[in-house]
């Protein structure tokens, strides 16, 4: 098929096909911190980071449930590719809530990378030319390949924040020069160290203000998949399953291959060996059932023309952390019954379980982030990506 005619299943086809390059790189990935060029044009070519454009542009418009089946066939070969192919494919998502010609003139193809972060970590001052911005970010993923990169920012006039209708600073989230921004080499990790996730920067460099949305506010497309503000990070747990399942079947692998001592014995007539195989299963193929449930629920309603319910938002923050969570209780009783082996650097376990480790850490796969959910199915206001 054609690149310019990509669907959802060609391009999930075509991710099939990546596993042995995806493979083949991986050491180089985590020892330079960074993808290979030439396999993130592979993956461009694939069409791995056109899956959120419109139909209309020509796109896949890919559902969630989609792209977190393509994040799992990503991660079951290399977390950290996956990582950035979950980050860097947003950029529909974001060209959703701007003018079209301006989203069109930003996007002369469907394939361009976006990188950045969503946090408000600089100052948009406002002028009569534009966004006067100034800030350092944290955790660019893929910012070493993109060809946009994006930043939060609170909006001040005449020196002082503007407040929004909710009596909170106004947010903006901008598209940055990318000649202007400065890539900090900070991201020095033990997991995932192949995404990049530097630092960045810019100082007073001017953007247009048709170059910014509100992260929480939908825009005027009518199709489903951008009448949600909160599919932001919610195929993140398809690179989580991705990673675990693969850590499941190479610990099948070894069960059957490994004889144990003393007693000479194969590790696969062990009971131990036995019940945390099956264990893992079940937690894994339970956690992507409650991903395709949640995600599936909000995207009926979508179908519907509804909006979807407090239960319902809350239902793809909590599969969130769940499928985060549920990948380390995977990983660790993975490692506990294969033993010593899974201490060494090259084994089947060391680095996936570094790497599921790290994605603990980000913000929307932490504990915390069940709380603000218990207050969406409270009743109570929680200004989330949810």
């Amino acid at each position: 098929m054609a690149p310019g005619t990509l669907d959802a299943a060609a391009i999930l086809e075509n991710a099939r096909a990546l596993g042995a390059d995806i493979e083949a790189a991986a050491d180089a990935i985590a020892e330079h911190r960074r993808l290979p060029d030439a396999l993130v044009e592979k993956m461009r070519t694939a069409g791995v980071f056109r899956v959120a454009f419109p139909k209309a542009w020509g796109g896949p418009e890919m559902d969630m449930v989609a792209q977190c089946e393509l994040m799992e066939i990503l991660a079951y070969h290399d977390a950290s590719a996956a990582w950035v192919a979950m980050i860097c494919s947003d950029s529909g998502h974001y060209i959703a809530r701007i003018d079209e010609a301006v989203a069109r003139d930003l996007y002369p193809h469907m394939d361009m990378l976006t990188s950045g972060a969503l946090a408000p970590g600089g100052q948009a001052h406002r002028t009569a030319q534009g966004f006067r911005v100034s800030g350092r970010w944290q955790f660019g993923s893929g910012c070493l390949h993109a060809d946009h990169i994006i930043a939060g920012c609170l909006v001040f006039e005449n020196g002082a924040p503007v407040m929004a209708a909710n009596k909170l600073p106004q947010y903006r989230a901008v598209w940055l020069p990318r000649a202007e921004v400065q890539i900090h080499d900070t991201w020095r990790t033990t997991g995932l160290a192949g995404t990049g996730s530097n630092d960045y920067a810019v100082k007073d460099v001017l953007v247009p203000e048709a170059q910014s949305f509100d992260p929480f506010v939908v825009g005027d497309r009518p199709e489903p998949l951008y009448r949600y503000h909160g599919f932001f990070f919610a195929n993140l747990s398809g690179v989580a399953l991705g990673c675990a399942r693969r850590m499941i079947d190479d610990f099948r692998t070894y069960v059957s291959n490994k004889i144990v001592m003393p007693g000479n014995q194969p590790l696969k007539n062990e009971y131990r060996a036995q019940l945390a195989l099956a264990e893992a299963t079940g937690k894994l193929d339970a956690a992507k059932a409650y991903q395709d449930a949640a995600l599936g629920a909000v995207w009926r309603a979508l179908l519907r023309g509804d909006t979807p319910t407090p239960p319902q938002r809350a239902g793809i923050g909590l599969m969130t952390v769940h499928a985060v969570q549920t990948a380390a209780e995977v990983s660790e009783l993975v490692c506990e019954t294969a033993g010593t082996v899974s201490l060494f650097v090259g084994s089947p376990f060391e680095r996936r379980r570094r790497d599921i480790l790290t994605m603990k850490g980000h913000i929307v796969a932490q504990k915390r982030t069940q709380q603000m959910m218990g207050q969406l199915l409270l009743g109570l206001d929680a200004r989330s990506y949810f």
